[in-house]
C-alpha cells in the first residue's frame, strides 16, 4: 500500500498560500501608495483641501482689510496697513514668508512687489504697497517746503472742535477752534530716526474769532495765555493733557501716526540742529567738529533755590484752584527749580538759510521787522534762570528772531504776564503712507494774517502762590 505524506502536502499549499497573499500585498500596497501619493491621490487632494482653506481665510481677511479701509473714510477709526496687516497673517501662519515677499516686495533679495498672491485655486488681490513717502523724499521726488493738497480729505473729523478754558489757560474766557479745510498743508521734512514724513500747516491755525467781541482776545486770532495755568498746562513733564496739543489733534488723520503741538524739538530736526544738553551747546548736526553755534544761549545746569517771598507756579495753582491741582507738591524755601529754558536767534544765517523753503515755513511772518503778526507757541516749556535773582516759567516761541522753550509767564519775584501767539500742529504721518495716498505740488499760496501783535505785554502782581516758610 503507498502511504501519502501528508505533511509534505500541507507544508506545500501553505507555502503557495503565503506567497500568493505577498503577492496580493505588495499589489495592493502599490494601489494604496498610488491613491495616497499620486497625482489624485488623498494626501495630495488632503494638501489641496488644506491650501483651498488657507487661501479662503486670507481671502476673507483681505476682503474685511478692505472693508475696515472703506469706513475710515467716514469714521474715525484707523485700520491696518498693508504691511500691518501681512505681517500678521504671517505670525497666523495664514500665509508664508516668500509669500509675504511676493505681496510687499523685498529690495534685499530683489523681488519686486506685486501686490498679490496665488493660494491653491485663489489668486487674492491685495493692491501694491506703493513707494512710502519717506523714500520719495529720500529719492528727491518730494522736498522741504512742497504743498499736500489732500491732506484736508484725510482728516477724522472735520468738524472737530477745540476749546480751552480759563482754568486751562489763565485767560478769561473761552477760546475755541474749529476745523478749517482750507487750511494748507507744506513738507516740513523726515522725523529724527528718518522713518516718517513730517508735515505742518503752511501758516499757524486761527481760532474762531468774534469780530463785534468786546474783548481784544475774541477779535484775533491767537491764542492767549498768561501765568501759572500756560505754563502748567503747556508742559509735558506736568500734565498729560497739553492743551496746545488738544488743539492741534482736530487736525488728525487717518494717515496720521500723531499728531500734536510744534516742539521745539521738531524744528531742530528740521533744521538739523543738536542741542546738547549734557554739554551745554548747541550745534550743526551735520558738523562732525560739534562747534558750537554763538547765537544759542543756554541755560543748562543752573538751579534756582527759593527763597520766602518768593512765588512758585505750584503754590499758585493749589491756591487759586485747590480741587483741581490738589495733587500739586506745593514748594518751600529752599526747594531748588532746575534751569530747562533755551533760545536761538533764527535770523543768524548760521542757523538757517533764510531764502530757503524751510525758512519760509518755519519763521516768515514771525520776525520784529513783520511785526511778528504769524509768531507761535512751541509746547516746549522751560524755566529760565537769572542767577540767584528769580527765574521765569512759560511754554516754548517762535517770534521776534528767537525760537526755544520757556517764553517767560510766571516769575518767581512775583510777577505774571499776558502773552498772545499763534498755534502750530506738526503731524508726523505714517512710514507706510505713499505717494499714491497723498497728492503732493510744489507750489501752493497761503492764508494772510494781517493781525499783528503787540510790542509789550501787560503783566501783573501775582495774586496767590507766595512762599511763606
Amino acid at each position: 500500500m503507498k502511504v501519502i505524506n501528508r505533511n509534505c502536502q500541507e507544508n506545500g499549499i501553505t507555502l503557495i498560500a503565503l506567497v500568493v497573499t505577498i503577492v496580493v500585498l505588495l499589489i495592493l500596497a502599490a494601489v494604496s501608495i498610488g491613491m495616497l501619493t499620486g497625482e489624485n491621490g488623498l494626501i495630495t487632494r488632503a494638501q489641496d483641501a488644506a491650501e483651498e482653506t488657507r487661501g479662503a481665510s486670507v481671502e476673507e481677511e483681505r476682503d474685511l482689510w478692505k472693508a475696515n479701509q472703506a469706513l475710515d473714510e467716514y469714521t474715525s477709526a484707523s485700520s491696518e496697513s498693508l504691511p500691518d496687516l501681512i505681517n500678521r497673517l504671517v505670525k497666523q501662519g495664514l500665509l508664508k514668508e516668500n509669500e509675504k515677499d511676493q505681496i510687499l516686495g523685498n529690495e534685499e533679495k530683489g523681488i519686486e512687489a506685486t501686490g498679490q498672491v496665488t493660494i491653491g485655486s485663489r489668486t487674492i488681490v491685495f493692491g501694491t504697497v506703493g513707494k512710502t513717502l519717506v523714500q520719495a523724499f529720500k529719492d528727491g521726488e518730494i522736498k522741504v517746503g512742497d504743498y499736500i493738497t489732500n491732506y484736508n480729505e484725510k482728516l477724522k473729523n472735520t468738524s472737530a472742535t477745540a476749546e480751552v478754558t480759563s482754568e486751562e489757560t489763565g485767560h478769561t474766557g473761552t477760546q475755541t477752534y474749529k476745523v478749517d479745510t482750507s487750511t494748507t498743508w507744506r513738507v516740513l521734512g523726515l522725523s529724527e530716526d528718518g522713518t516718517q514724513l513730517m508735515i505742518t500747516t503752511g501758516s499757524p491755525i486761527k481760532k474762531v474769532m468774534n469780530s463785534s467781541g468786546t474783548e481784544e482776545w475774541e477779535r484775533d486770532p491767537y491764542l492767549y495765555l498768561n501765568s501759572a495755568e500756560g505754563y502748567y498746562n503747556t508742559n509735558d513733564e506736568l500734565t498729560t493733557n497739553n492743551i496746545l496739543d488738544k488743539i492741534c489733534k482736530i487736525y488728525d488723520s487717518t494717515l496720521a501716526d500723531r499728531t500734536q503741538s510744534m516742539r521745539i524739538e521738531d524744528i531742530n530736526t528740521a533744521v538739523g540742529l543738536t542741542l546738547d544738553k549734557e554739554n551745554n551747546i548747541m550745534y550743526k548736526t551735520a558738523d562732525e567738529t560739534k562747534t558750537p553755534i554763538e547765537a544759542y544761549q543756554g541755560f543748562f545746569g543752573q538751579s534756582y533755590t527759593y527763597k520766602v517771598g518768593d512765588y512758585a507756579p505750584e503754590n499758585y495753582l493749589k491756591e487759586k484752584y485747590p480741587s483741581k491741582y490738589q495733587s500739586l507738591t506745593a514748594k518751600k524755601a529752599n526747594d531748588t527749580v532746575d534751569g530747562t529754558a533755551f533760545m536761538f536767534a533764527y535770523e543768524d544765517p548760521r542757523i538757517i538759510d533764510p531764502s530757503s523753503k524751510l525758512y519760509e515755513i518755519l519763521f516768515k511772518g514771525t520776525t520784529e521787522g513783520e511785526n511778528r503778526a504769524k509768531s507761535y507757541w512751541l509746547a516746549s516749556s522751560g524755566v529760565r534762570v537769572a542767577g540767584s535773582s528769580y527765574c521765569s516759567f512759560g511754554p516754548g516761541a517762535v517770534g521776534g528772531g528767537d525760537a526755544g522753550a520757556g517764553c517767560g509767564m510766571f516769575v518767581s519775584d512775583g510777577d505774571s504776564y499776558a502773552w498772545w501767539l499763534a498755534v502750530r500742529p506738526v503731524v508726523y504721518l505714517r512710514s507706510d503712507v505713499t505717494v499714491k495716498d497723498l497728492t503732493i505740488t510744489e507750489s501752493g499760496t497761503e492764508q494772510d494774517w494781517t493781525t499783528s501783535l503787540p510790542d509789550s505785554y501787560s503783566g501783573e502782581d501775582l495774586e496767590y502762590g507766595q512762599i511763606k516758610n
